[in-house]
């Protein structure tokens, strides 16, 4: 007598957490299904745990269906039609189309359906079961929705792990902590673009160092023991401008950037910045605000600004507000500008002419120390100087480090 090639299916979701639909629980009724059926042959267990059941992008139900293909397996046994899925228009089709052309049996245990004779029970009651699973799936994501929304409403982080840079606070998870070792190497990333490092420089010295790109320091420390995929090994121009571009990096929690169009449709899509939920003061900031929009002016490159990043820029600031310094051409020139006036005129415009200020530095430095530097480099910037203070009348005064 030729056995059937059974392939038990078992699924649970994330936000499933109930003791009956656990996988020890379907794997004990599917077993228990197949003890005195000796036309059965069971030959592998298909486990989706952690997978939604509103599509079937899970890795075992496409492992099942290659294996299908192969006619490794011709019956699928599930505990209940919620387990293989609760999308009813999608679970229909694969039971009512696919699973029959394909001549597979199909067989829910709970339900007491067999697809092999079952036919009133397949044209009636199956698609009202395949409904009420779907209404449930959909009841769930709605909940599960406004929980996570009003949580980020009251300022509480709901992602998986804190952004590189920190940790989860031990005694809050919804709180950041700054982890000291990669908050040195993002405040060393902000200082290099200040400085006139590009970007790829940036990298290119980041992997030099051997320094951990976040993927890897984050699998180094998993103390969360998430799954985590092999990251990116090395450091490159897009990783450094994410850590310039996220705002997290001056205390700020930003929330609903993205999220899925619906409880069936798992696609990412973005959300209007209009709705995103900003925590103003969340965490221990790693850069200033004032640092952070600086660079933004670099990376933006505006119209108007130099194209060039330029190695003072980081060190100059406005006598009067206290204020950065930023840089603009005109006329074939470039000039230093407080940009507070550049922005809202809520300060004057402490001009001064770029080879102007370099020519004064150079001769201070050279003053001050005996030397006889012709010109300024990062080096001699990074050796020596503080803060650069530049006064309305185009005085400027060199705090030295």
């Amino acid at each position: 007598m030729n056995k059937y090639k059974v392939a038990a299916y078992l699924r649970i979701s994330k936000e499933e957490n109930e003791q009956a639909n656990s996988i020890t629980n379907q794997r004990e009724i599917i077993n228990s299904y197949l003890k005195n059926k000796n036309d059965f042959e069971l030959v592998v267990y298909y486990i989706d745990d952690g997978y939604s059941g509103t599509d079937f992008n899970r890795p075992e139900f496409k492992r099942l269906l290659v294996d299908i293909k192969d006619k490794k397996v011709n019956v699928i046994i599930v505990k209940d039609l919620s387990r293989f899925g609760r999308n009813y228009i999608l679970v229909g089709d694969y039971i009512e189309n696919i699973f029959p052309i394909l001549k597979v049996r199909f067989i829910s245990i709970n339900d007491n359906f067999d697809s092999s004779y079952d036919s009133y029970y397949m044209e009636d009651i199956i698609p009202l079961k395949n409904m009420t699973n779907d209404f449930y799936s959909k009841d769930i994501s709605r909940k599960v929705k406004t929980a996570l929304k009003t949580k980020k409403l009251n300022g509480e982080f709901v992602g998986k792990s804190a952004p590189y840079g920190y940790m989860k606070h031990p005694g809050d998870i919804h709180k950041f902590i700054v982890d000291e070792e990669a908050a040195r190497i993002v405040k060393k990333i902000f200082d290099k673009v200040l400085l006139g490092k590009t970007r790829r420089e940036i990298s290119d010295e980041l992997n030099e160092l051997k320094v951990l790109t976040p993927g890897l320091y984050k699998m180094k420390d998993n103390s969360s023991n998430e799954n985590l995929s092999m990251p990116i090994s090395k450091w490159n121009p897009e990783m450094v401008s994410r850590i310039l571009k996220n705002e997290v990096y001056t205390g700020v929690l930003i929330q609903g950037k993205t999220q899925r169009m619906n409880y069936r449709n798992h696609k990412i899509i973005n959300v209007d910045s209009k709705e995103w939920i900003i925590t103003e003061k969340h965490h221990e900031p790693i850069i200033s605000k004032e640092q952070f929009d600086k660079v933004q002016n670099i990376l933006n490159k505006k119209k108007g600004y130099s194209s060039n990043i330029d190695i003072l820029l980081g060190y100059l600031k406005c006598a009067d507000c206290g204020k950065s310094i930023i840089i603009k051409k005109s006329k074939g020139h470039e000039y230093y500008y407080c940009s507070s006036y550049v922005r809202n005129s809520s300060c004057t415009n402490h001009l001064i002419k770029k080879e102007k200020l370099i020519e004064e530095v150079l001769n201070n430095l050279n003053i001050k120390y005996n030397k006889s530097y012709i010109c300024i480099d990062e080096k001699i910037v990074d050796k020596y100087i503080k803060e650069i203070i530049i006064y309305q009348d185009k005085n400027i005064e060199i705090k030295y480090l």
